[in-house]
C-alpha cells in the first residue's frame, strides 16, 4: 500500500528533490504515527485512518519539497554541519581561508561587515556578545554551553538571534 500511494503521488506530481523512496519513507513514518495514535474511541475504521495517516504525511513532504526554503535547504551546506561521528570538528573548520586582502571590493565589503557587527554587539548584552564572540573564536557549541552553564540549544538560539540581527541591520544599510 506504502508503495502504490508513494509511486500514484509521485507520478502525479512529478517533484524536484524527493525520490519515491523518499516518499516511501515519509508513508512509513505516517504509518507508525497511525499505529500510535490510533483511538478505538473513535468511530473510525483502523485501516481508513492509516490510509489518511500515509497520504497526509507523503502530501506533506510534498509540499514541503515544493516550497522555497525546502530548496534553499537542499542546496545548501550549513558551515555549523558536523563532520566527525563524535562532533567535534565543523564543516567551517574544514574550509581553507584564501588570502583575499589583495581585493580591494571584498576589503571594502569586509570593512563594512565590521561595522554593522560593532553596531549590533553595541544593542545586546553582554552575555550575548560573550557567546556570540566565542562561537565566533572558533568554540563549540557545547564548550560555550558548559562556560556558562546553559544548554547547547540555548547557545544556538542566542547565536541565531545575534545572526538575525546582523542581517536586519544589513538589509537597513543597503537600502
Amino acid at each position: 500500500m506504502l508503495w502504490k500511494r508513494a509511486y500514484e503521488l509521485y507520478t502525479q506530481q512529478k517533484p524536484i528533490g524527493i525520490s519515491i523512496e523518499d516518499l516511501f519513507q515519509e508513508g512509513f513514518l505516517g504509518f507508525y504515527d497511525a499505529i500510535y495514535t490510533f483511538k478505538e474511541i473513535k468511530d473510525v475504521g483502523f485501516a481508513y485512518y492509516v490510509n489518511l495517516c500515509v497520504i497526509s504525511t507523503m502530501r506533506t513532504a510534498l509540499r514541503k519539497c515544493r516550497s522555497q526554503s525546502y530548496k534553499l535547504l537542499d542546496s545548501k551546506w550549513s558551515l555549523d554541519l558536523f563532520v566527525t561521528e563524535d562532533k567535534s570538528v565543523y564543516l567551517a573548520d574544514m574550509i581553507e581561508s584564501q588570502d583575499i586582502t589583495s581585493d580591494p571590493v571584498v576589503v571594502a565589503h569586509y570593512h563594512d561587515a565590521r561595522k554593522i557587527e560593532r553596531k549590533v554587539l553595541e544593542t545586546i548584552s553582554e552575555k550575548e556578545r560573550m557567546i556570540y564572540t566565542m562561537r565566533e573564536e572558533g568554540f563549540g557549541y557545547r564548550e560555550i554551553a558548559d562556560r556558562f552553564n546553559i544548554s547547547p540549544k540555548n547557545v544556538d538560539n542566542i547565536i541565531q538571534k545575534v545572526r538575525r540581527r546582523l542581517v536586519a541591520m544589513r538589509d537597513v544599510s543597503h537600502m
